[in-house]
């Protein structure tokens, strides 16, 4: 009187589904970092922005940076790629703390930065999300702040839509 259905005790039928199960898996993943990725370059398109960032991680050449207002970690290279910049700073890397010191200035694990968060378009097939340093201050490294434009106010309204503030309708 008890029975199963018999490909539920079939071990390649039972291997195939959960094989398929687990593809679909990774491709509904890889889709959704691809989406995030992609909304995430047409945010910051023709966008500079400073944001506050946290120090996740320092290596020798670079530190690791978490900004929480998008939910992003970035790299921010200390030294450039190009021998023939002459804003290359000597950075000194202390393994043992972990930090960096360049001049009067040290940077450690989860210290508060102010970074310039960009989409650097040099290379147009792999444009990718950039970080500067704002804040602290280290001449000829650190970059000036920028402008800040009205805190998209009007973004996603369109005109003659009705806004809302403090109960009392203000049209755009």
């Amino acid at each position: 009187a008890d029975s199963t259905y018999a490909n539920l005790v079939d071990k390649k039928h039972t291997e195939k589904v959960a094989n398929n199960i687990n593809y679909r898996h990774r491709m509904a993943q890889y889709a959704s970092r691809a989406s995030v990725n992609l909304y995430t370059h047409i945010y910051f398109r023709g966008r500079k922005r400073d944001e506050t960032g946290y120090v996740l991680f320092i290596r020798q050449n670079a530190v690791q940076v978490l900004i929480p207002k998008y939910g992003l970690e970035g790299t921010l290279f200390l030294r450039s790629n190009n021998k023939n910049d002459l804003a290359n700073l000597e950075w000194v890397f202390d393994e043992e703390e972990p930090s960096q010191t360049c001049g009067e200035v040290k940077v450690t694990l989860f210290m508060k930065l102010l970074v310039q968060v960009y989409l650097d378009t040099s290379d147009v097939q792999h444009e990718k999300l950039a970080l500067r340093l704002v804040d602290p201050v280290i001449e000829g490294f650190s970059v000036p702040r920028t402008l800040e434009v009205e805190e998209d106010k009007g973004e996603g309204k369109r005109e003659g839509e009705e806004v809302t503030k403090n109960n009392k309708k203000l049209k755009t």
